[in-house]
């Protein structure tokens, strides 16, 4: 029988769901000190509602938080299934015969300076606590890493993450790039099923990670950082399985000769050659993107978008100079910004007797007069014309709603409109709606507030509308391609 830890094999995914739902927790190297993240790992799962018992280990303290500290793991009366270790290195080996007299099951290794470090002395210690870890049969998340959020269970890292969980899986060797796609995609309306920052992947990485994401039920869009991969074609395997089954977006860390001498300090990453990584990506059906800042956008359009079902875009573009620039950035981004059909013409010669062969897509609101709702209404019908697949919405065109008397009712009132438009028409809409421009207080609230709402109705919201065309598109390609892919497993 193979050793289940061998890097040639994944664990089956129902095995780490065993794992990540533990009865109980032990944070070794708890810490008075509210600074230290021996303490923030305690308050973070207090402050979640994490129900089972937490265990403190420090031989300095007494109780931290209100629970009992004990001197070390042995002394802990209760069984422990999951071990947060915030000691420095050179504890990790007693630690980790502790955990083996304990019987635990998983270790999580917030402690770095191993093999990243490229110090011969580091690396052999990693090498001897990958050996003690393996004869123990304790499975390990890291080490350098932020661990496991996992809100369903009340589990996190760190206690300003939401409580709430939702479809998003996320697998990153960076914790800083973990705690930034949590809170950012909190502020988009994204919520997330698990969140592994698994930093050195000494024992877990990244193929075991996206095989269990695939076969996860609570999770419907995985998106992944990855600096260096242990097994290539492992890897290659397992990213075919996930994105045969859900969208996959991956960004690579360590694409340039400045990046892989980065990510080598940083995990200890053996970083591919980008031609290589790139062509395995596309074969295995997955979604490379370039930067945090794409990942976030493509997650919010697989997650909150709506379905795209052709190329052709409704846009409510703003003044003259922004519906040029967004007509521009949306052919750019491979979308048809088609004519208004005559149909809708004709409707609208009713409701604008004086511009309703003068407006066209992109709506102008200028033409329309601002703080009016014509051009919501010209959006409102794009969206309900089968002329139209997709819709591009540019918020700022009603933020001129809030310069009138009765602004906030009126610019409350539009919001709504912008709320329901993907859900009513039930196709891809994106609604750009950045920071608030206004410098006085009444009115940048109302913007703010407006953007919080949008969030928390689950439409897709974008910082400008550069960013939303180059998501649209790419979203577009994307369902395009699982289309074709899809046909022809039928036709087979």
């Amino acid at each position: 029988m193979r050793d289940r830890h061998t890097d040639s094999e994944p664990i089956p995914s129902d095995d780490l769901e065993a794992l990540f739902r533990p009865r109980s927790i032990a944070v070794v190297g708890a810490s008075a000190n509210e600074r230290s993240r021996g303490y923030q790992f305690v308050k973070a799962l207090v402050e979640i509602g994490f129900p089972g018992p937490i265990y403190p280990v420090n031989p300095k303290l007494d109780e931290l938080l209100g629970f009992k500290a004990y001197p070390r793991l042995e002394a802990v009366p209760g069984a422990i299934d999951f071990v947060i270790s915030a000691v420095p290195a050179a504890a990790v080996l007693e630690l980790v015969d502790g955990a083996r007299a304990k019987e635990v099951k998983l270790i999580h290794f917030f402690t770095a300076r191993f093999g990243e470090t490229g110090r011969d002395d580091a690396a052999e210690l990693e090498l001897e606590l990958k050996r003690r870890i393996r004869e123990a049969g304790i499975r390990v998340i890291g080490p350098n890493c932020m661990g496991l959020y996992y809100p369903k269970e009340k589990i996190t890292f760190d206690a300003v993450f939401p409580r709430e969980s939702g479809s998003v899986g996320f697998l990153s060797q960076s914790g800083s790039h973990a705690f930034r796609v949590i809170t950012r995609g909190g502020g988009r309306g994204l919520r997330f099923s698990k969140v592994i920052s698994y930093g050195n992947a000494m024992d877990l990485n990244e193929a075991d990670l996206l095989v269990h994401f695939a076969n996860d039920p609570d999770t419907q869009v995985i998106a992944a950082y990855i600096e260096g991969v242990r097994d290539g074609r492992r890897f290659f395997d397992a990213l075919r399985l996930a994105a045969s089954r859900k969208p996959v977006v991956i960004l690579k860390g360590g694409r340039t000769t400045a990046g892989r001498t980065a990510a080598a300090s940083h995990t200890a990453a053996m970083a591919s050659e980008q031609r290589v990584w790139q062509a395995a990506v596309r074969q295995a059906g997955a979604l490379e993107v370039g930067s945090l800042n794409d990942l976030m956008d493509m997650v919010v359009a697989f997650t909150l978008a709506g379905p795209a079902n052709g190329d052709k875009v409704g846009v409510l573009g703003g003044a003259g100079g922004d519906s040029v620039e967004t007509a521009d950035l949306c052919h750019e981004a491979g979308l048809d910004v088609a004519p208004l059909p005559q149909d809708m013409r004709e409707a609208l010669r009713e409701k604008l007797p004086n511009a309703w062969d003068w407006v066209g897509n992109p709506v102008d609101g200028s033409i329309l007069g601002w703080g009016r709702f014509e051009a919501l209404e010209v959006t409102q019908l794009m969206a309900a014309s089968p002329a139209y697949d997709l819709m591009l919405v540019n918020a700022r065109s009603v933020e001129h709603m809030l310069n009138q008397e009765d602004g906030e009712k009126l610019f409350g009132d539009a919001i709504d409109i912008l709320k329901g438009l993907g859900k009513e028409s039930g196709k891809a809409t994106m609604v750009v709606m950045g920071e608030p421009e206004f410098s006085d207080e009444r009115r940048w609230k109302a913007a703010m507030d407006a953007r919080e709402g949008l969030a928390a109705a689950g439409v897709a919201i974008y910082p400008d509308f550069g960013r939303a065309a180059q998501a649209m598109g790419r979203y577009v390609r994307y369902a395009a391609k699982r289309r074709e892919i899809e046909a022809g497993e039928a036709s087979a």
